[in-house]
């Protein structure tokens, strides 16, 4: 028997990108895949979106917003699946994706990423997100790489789910991000690799959740302050060079200069 999947979609006013979505997880080749939508209390069609797949897909409604890493926690932690992937309402997944992501799984990785592909509203092709090569050259050095960043794309990423809840999953202290510290903690677990053979796409599009990180004072200090614990967390789990430390140290002082001018420009 197949390992089961389980796609993750939380959404929130998603109705314009929604079945799409959906309707490229339901076309996977992998045959054992559970789709489970997850609805922040939306205020638009999206709920009269979801009729449209009946029995394909499984819905959890909140009665209140309760932000990212609590409805993929909320989701995932009660999950039995072997694997898992959290797909954003309005990003798309290649047929072969599921397929393709499962069979780079061994039993020492515990997760997969690979490249996504932006795409417009109208789905036209943009260009890659991420390179390739490059980004297998930091996966072979994870732990430093993500002390100095987030170098790792969450959409098309495949998890094992167990894993997931070892960790007990994102932190949720944090309303509208989380994977990076959870990366951290998930490469102490065994090894996270990277893949060339699939990508999938991400949409570009005016309501992103990456555009509404820095807008006051109060989320742009809580932002670098998660910064700064990733930041610190990856430094304590590795044994770094001389070279790596220097640079770790500078680009500490970079990203907190970063900061102070961003404070000081949200003051003016």
């Amino acid at each position: 028997m197949t390992a089961k999947v389980t796609i993750v979609i939380p959404t929130y006013n998603g109705e314009k990108y929604i079945k799409k979505t959906i309707q490229s997880c339901i076309d996977q080749t992998y045959p054992n895949i559970s789709v489970i939508i997850i609805d922040d209390n939306s205020t638009d069609n999206t709920l009269n979106e979801l009729k449209y797949f009946n029995s394909e897909i499984k819905i959890i409604r909140n009665i209140a917003n309760q932000g990212l890493p609590k409805n993929i926690n909320k989701v995932i932690l009660n999950d039995d699946s072997t694997f898992f992937i959290y797909l954003g309402h309005d990003d798309i997944l290649p047929n072969r994706h599921v397929e393709i992501m499962v069979n780079t799984f061994n039993t020492e990785t515990v997760a997969v990423h690979c490249n996504s592909m932006a795409i417009d509203p109208y789905d036209n092709k943009l260009s890659f997100t991420r390179d390739d090569e490059i980004q297998i050259k930091k996966t072979n050095n994870i732990m430093y790489q993500l002390s100095i960043d987030n170098f790792i794309s969450v959409i098309g990423m495949m998890h094992r789910t167990d894993i997931f809840k070892s960790i007990c999953g994102w932190d949720e202290s944090y309303d509208l991000y989380g994977e990076w510290l959870y990366y951290i903690k998930l490469a102490q677990y065994g090894k996270i690799k990277y893949t060339k053979e699939t990508y999938a796409f991400y949409r570009i599009h005016d309501n992103n959740i990456t555009k509404s990180l820095h807008i006051n004072k109060d989320k742009l200090q809580k932002y670098y302050q998660y910064k700064k614990k990733c930041r610190q967390l990856a430094h304590r789990h590795t044994a770094f060079s001389f070279y790596n430390e220097f640079n770790y140290r500078k680009y500490y002082l970079l990203n907190y200069l970063r900061y102070i001018k961003a404070l000081y420009k949200s003051f003016n």
